[in-house]
């Protein structure tokens, strides 16, 4: 006899095999990323390469030397590369993180896990370097963040690029975690972030989806802005999760210029 098909068995199916398909997508990944992070590295490869043939005849004290400098300047450049290489792989894909509601096993998570894959290879190989340099704005700007000018970023963790907007001389402090996803009952949540100008973010502070900071704002180290929350110009928020602590008199007008 057969067996009717509720609507419920599908989402049991899926469950059923949400784990070999989770591995068959993070080996697919695996494989993508070797490609991109292979194509950033040659470049260094080539000229360490080529260091190591025409030193042959070097004495052996001076051969190691460089080519241990060589090594480290291979490694610079594959962080100046990489920054290139994903994000015109970005530019090709059109990948980005989708707004909106979804499982973790629909098209829509698999694209969010993609595209956060690509910053993750910069994160997780050469980021610390590019910390407080234009190097981190520009990896960010490809990604698809709208980026004002004379942004200071001080933070690896930051994801969902597309869906991110700092205005001009704003500061993300050390360590920041700057996310525009959630994870609720089993479903991604994105929501778009928007951070003013002149705004301070401080030390350890956690941006959630949907926030949206005024200009001139502080943001108090190792505050939690929970989801959605909004913070008007000059406002001073700070706690666990963070609350309105008082205003900035006066100091949301523009910097005088020099």
């Amino acid at each position: 006899m057969l067996r009717r098909m509720t609507p419920h068995r599908p989402v049991a199916l899926l469950h059923r095999w949400a784990t070999p398909l989770q591995v068959l997508l993070t080996l697919g990944l695996y494989l993508q990323l070797s490609v991109l992070g292979g194509l950033a590295a040659a470049p260094g490869l080539y000229g360490w390469w080529a260091l190591l043939d025409a030193s042959a005849a070097w004495p052996r004290w001076l051969r190691v030397l460089a080519l241990s400098a060589g090594g480290f300047l291979g490694y610079f450049s594959y962080a100046l590369c990489v920054i290139f290489v994903v994000g015109a792989f970005r530019f090709v894909t059109r990948a980005g993180t989708p707004l909106g509601r979804y499982s973790y096993y629909s098209f829509k998570g698999y694209q969010w896990a993609s595209y956060n894959a690509l910053i993750l290879l910069v994160r997780y190989t050469c980021i610390n370097f590019m910390r407080v340099t234009p190097f981190l704005n520009l990896l960010h700007r490809l990604m698809g963040m709208k980026l004002g000018a004379r942004v200071q970023l001080n933070t690896a963790v930051i994801g969902d690029s597309n869906l991110i907007e700092i205005g001009d001389d704003t500061v993300i402090g050390g360590d920041v975690t700057l996310v525009a996803h959630a994870a609720e009952r089993g479903e991604l949540v994105t929501e778009r972030v928007k951070i003013g100008s002149r705004v301070t973010v401080g030390l350890m502070a956690v941006i959630f989806p949907g926030v949206e900071i005024g200009d001139g704002a502080v943001i108090a180290a190792n505050a939690v802005m929970k989801k959605g929350t909004r913070v008007g110009p000059g406002e001073v928020w700070g706690g666990v999760p963070a609350v309105k602590l008082g205003e900035r008199t006066g100091k949301t007008e523009a910097p005088p210029t020099a």
